[in-house]
């Protein structure tokens, strides 16, 4: 009974939620030589970028911006900025692990300060998305997401759709689903899955760039085929070096050659925009 109900909200989900033109999109940042910007434009297929700011990615050349930046309020601290972009806005993505307080990387707020903020974000009049936590806070009640959704709902707060973290300690697409699954069976909202990737970040070479280009390419083909998955965006287009570690997950190296994840994920995106590109393995 429950599995046929479900199966009937999402048909309504689909007739009433506007179709997305490409759902993959990735995190980048500013290489060294600021020509990352390079590389996101002239990746075929590649739908969307951010890069946890306000403004879109620098570069010191003037470039094309065909590629839609959607701006982050990474934390407490950003509420005010402008959003710079070159091309018109229409989504905004709410705090960056807001339940995490390990770094700068992560917003550090209690659920209480980012309720009290969240109008703020709204008067922005975009498209919002939730704050995004960590996998282990995203799910139940006393998660921090869902106390935030829950006084959300009280005060009547808007959130237009789920951001949500999900890094696969052991590449399982399958357990990925079903996790996505629930979220959406939880807040019953359409979802923006805005970092991915398989690592544990304890042992942050403990995949490999044949282990993570097997899941991205067998969880960018899963994403696809769920109607209440929106967007998507691998972490991350540039190397990220964790702990005095490399993990392979980069998608290109820091002068834009791509990583075997990165070819894949390239081919992947292509061919759901029906662009064929040549091989370059």
């Amino acid at each position: 009974m429950f599995r046929k109900l479900f199966l009937v909200v999402v048909g309504v989900f689909l007739l009433s939620t506007p179709v997305l033109a490409q759902k993959a999109g990735v995190g980048a940042w500013e290489n060294p030589r600021y020509t990352m910007i390079q590389w996101i434009e002239e990746t075929p297929g590649l739908g969307w970028y951010y890069n946890w700011r306000t403004d879109q990615i620098w570069s010191r050349q003037r470039h094309r911006r065909d590629v839609e930046f959607v701006p982050m309020i990474h934390g407490a601290k950003d509420v005010d900025k402008p959003i710079q972009s070159d091309r018109r806005v229409t989504t905004l993505l709410g705090f960056n692990e807001p339940d995490g307080y390990g770094g700068s990387h992560q917003a550090g707020m209690s659920v209480e300060q980012a309720v009290a903020l969240w109008p703020r974000l709204e008067a922005r009049g975009l498209r919002l998305g939730s704050p995004a936590t960590s996998r282990d806070q995203t799910l139940g009640p006393k998660s921090w997401q869902g106390r935030f959704m829950a006084e959300a709902e009280r005060r009547g707060l808007r959130v237009d759709f789920m951001a949500v973290h999900y890094y696969s300690t052991n590449g399982s697409v399958d357990e990925f689903r079903r996790w996505l699954t629930q979220v959406y069976r939880e807040y019953r909202r359409p979802i923006w899955v805005t970092e991915l990737a398989y690592i544990d970040w304890n042992r942050p070479r403990g995949a490999s760039y044949e282990q993570n280009a097997a899941f991205a390419e067998g969880a960018m083909r899963m994403m696809e085929r769920l109607p209440f998955v929106e967007r998507y965006a691998w972490f991350s287009a540039n190397p990220y070096p964790w702990k005095g570690q490399a993990p392979e997950i980069n998608l290109v190296d820091n002068d834009l050659a791509p990583t075997l994840v990165g070819r894949v994920y390239e081919r992947t995106m292509a061919t759901f925009a029906g662009v064929t590109i040549a091989s370059a393995e």
